[in-house]
This record gives C-alpha cells, sequence and structure tokens, in this order.
C-alpha cells in the first residue's frame, strides 16, 4: 500500500511540474530567460475631468434670481448657458433647460415652489 501511495504522489508530481514549467516559446514572455514581452499601448488619452459651472438663473414666474452651480464637461466651461425650454413639474416646481452650445450638453434646473433650486447635470 505505501508503494502504491509513493507511486500516485510521484505521478502527481511530475504532472504538475509539467504544466509549470513553460515552453520556450513562452519563457521569454514570462521573463525567465531574461527577455520580456514589448509593451503594449492600451491607454487611449483620458479626457479631463468636469468642471464646475456657475451662472444665474431667473425664475421666470417671480422674476427672483437664484445663482447655479453645475458640473459640465471640461470643453464646455468657456461656453455661457442659454435657457431652452422652460415647463411646468410636479408639485409648482419649475424646470429650465440650459444648453451649453459649445459642447451639446444640457443642464436642467428645477425650481420649488419654496424657492428652492435642484440642478440635474
Amino acid at each position: 500500500m505505501n508503494t502504491l501511495r509513493g507511486l500516485f504522489a510521484g505521478c502527481m508530481v511530475a504532472t504538475m511540474l509539467s504544466f509549470a514549467a513553460p515552453s520556450t516559446a513562452e519563457a521569454g514572455c514570462f521573463g525567465l530567460l531574461g527577455r520580456c514581452c514589448p509593451p503594449v499601448d492600451c491607454c487611449e488619452p483620458c479626457e479631463p475631468p468636469p468642471v464646475a459651472v456657475t451662472w444665474c438663473v431667473k425664475d421666470p414666474c417671480t422674476c427672483c434670481t437664484y445663482e447655479v452651480t453645475a458640473c459640465v464637461p471640461a470643453c464646455c466651461g468657456d461656453a455661457a448657458p442659454t435657457l431652452v425650454c422652460c415647463r411646468s413639474g410636479l408639485f409648482g416646481r419649475k424646470v429650465l433647460t440650459y444648453a451649453f452650445a459649445d459642447c451639446d450638453h444640457t443642464v436642467d434646473v428645477v425650481i420649488t415652489a419654496h424657492g428652492r433650486t435642484i440642478v440635474r447635470d
């Protein structure tokens, strides 16, 4: 029984070593022969992070002005937002849609019945 166990263990070790040893073609990529694979440029240029833009919003019904801040793509940072649409929302809210012409980005500004502003980037 001991001889059979030793034979089985020896076969298992030999099998594991045959799978663990890379072939000569693969050895260069794993650095075992002192050679390395050339670096692969897989990264695309990163976009700049969004920027915060602040502007004044005028409530069309009460003529009150509110200062709002929205995060927009960096390409829109220098553009001035223009009012595109104004519609009524739920619970007496007003939804104002502003567009940044240079980058085709829109932002919704919600003015609640109590004068609170909510910015939807």
